[in-house]
């Protein structure tokens, strides 16, 4: 009996399959790959600084900014910025950022020597602008907290000049950069018209020029407080039918020029000599004009 094959139509047609591969479909993200496609900021170590050898801290490790010492890189910044009147007002913010800060850094004896005064007025009376002469650098000092004790009066030689605003109005120099009035005047502010204030130093002496009396009138640490009726001053200089204007320290002395309703005048000086008292202090005329 004869045996018949498979029919070989079915093995001789091949069935083309449809490539799985070829349409795309979209899978869900494997949880690596997510991971990987959205990377995630780890948090940074701050707590625990890593000392290298010899004590320093290695780069990116936390700095405790605070704990800078005197001895190091602190005196050091504070240094530069005293070596330029320019930045004085920088060192004295320095100090205020944290105690050990301040007890690092001391104290300076610096004033806004080549510094004026441009702005002070109503409704920020307690703001104080300056104007660096040399670098046309302005700074602005908040004395809120002294403007709630004292009346402004003037400003001369890097210090202002304050008055107490309770009886007997005893005057103050107060420092803006480091805020602090190491002057300590019995004096009061006189109650008169005032036109301008000046303060010269070796011996410190506060002088006043005024509207009504005119003249000029002086008074030192030393000097007592008087009575309001009594006049003002140790020391006291006037021209008959004169106005005394733009009083000036220079080079260690008082200079003033008094002028006459017909535009006559003369510029007159102190004599003040080192630690001199102001009831000795004198004026006298130095140049007539016209």
């Amino acid at each position: 009996m004869e045996k018949k094959n498979a029919p070989a139509a079915i093995a001789a047609e091949p069935v083309a399959a449809e490539p799985v591969a070829s349409e795309p479909v979209a899978s869900e993200p494997v949880a690596s790959e997510a991971v990987a496609a959205e990377p995630v900021a780890a948090e940074p170590v701050v707590s625990k600084p890593v000392a290298s050898e010899g004590g320093a801290s290695k780069r990116g490790a936390s700095v405790n900014w605070a704990s800078l010492m005197a001895d190091g890189p602190l005196h050091k910044i504070g240094e530069c910025l005293l070596a330029n009147e320019e930045y004085v007002d920088t060192y004295s913010a320095m100090r205020q950022v944290c105690r050990n800060w301040r007890s690092g850094l001391p104290e300076p004896d610096v004033h806004l020597h080549e510094w004026i005064m441009v702005d002070h007025a109503l409704p920020r009376a307690a703001e104080f602008t300056f104007l660096q002469l040399g670098t046309s650098r302005y700074v602005t000092i908040d004395l809120s907290e002294v403007h709630a004790r004292y009346y402004f009066v003037g400003f001369c030689r890097g210090v202002i000049v304050l008055a107490q605003k309770n009886p007997p109005h005893k005057i103050r120099l107060l420092n803006p950069l480091t805020k602090t009035s190491n002057t300590m005047f019995e004096a009061q502010m006189p109650s008169v018209f005032l036109d301008s204030v000046a303060v010269m130093k070796s011996p410190t002496m506060v002088f006043v020029s005024a509207h009504y009396p005119e003249g000029i009138a002086w008074v030192d640490e030393g000097t007592p407080t008087n009575d309001i009726y009594e006049d003002w001053g140790e020391g006291r200089f006037s021209i008959e039918h004169h106005s005394l204007r733009c009083i000036t320290p220079f080079n260690g002395e008082l200079y003033a020029i008094a002028v006459d309703n017909s535009g006559d005048g003369q510029l007159v000086c102190t004599n003040v000599q080192s630690e001199q008292r102001a009831s000795t202090v004198k004026m006298e005329t130095l140049i007539s004009f016209p």
